[in-house]
């Protein structure tokens, strides 16, 4: 099971309710509103996240460009895309294709904790 998460949405009520869901099943959470705080996060050399939960509609930057951009800030880092929109990884290049899962929204925890164990 992955420890460390980062869940990346601007919608605060949203990430309270996942952060504490997923702090009683033990994760490590970290969360932020914006996509550069995401890339921000993920750079630094002191933090090491397992996976990334990311939302694509971020207000300052697109998702897919965060997403990208955290791929490659660490080649062990797993993405979970998490949006409103449907969004398949076979439209990535073949080697993120593996290390990236995605969760339509509207979506009930459980259905996020089943998501992030599929990722392993």
């Amino acid at each position: 099971m992955p420890s460390s998460l980062l869940i990346v949405d601007d919608e605060k009520p949203l990430l309270t309710l996942l952060l504490r869901y997923l702090q009683r099943l033990g994760y490590q959470v970290e969360t932020c509103e914006t996509g550069r705080e995401a890339l921000r996060l993920c750079q630094d050399s002191k933090r090491r996240f397992d996976v990334v939960v990311l939302d694509l509609g971020l207000p300052d930057m697109p998702g897919l460009e965060v997403l990208n951009a955290v791929l490659a800030s660490n080649q062990k880092l797993r993405v979970l895309v998490s949006s409103g929109t449907p969004f398949s990884p076979e439209f990535l290049p073949p080697e993120q294709r593996e290390r990236v899962g995605s969760l339509l929204k509207p979506f009930v925890p459980k259905m996020l904790e089943d998501a992030l164990k599929s990722l392993q």
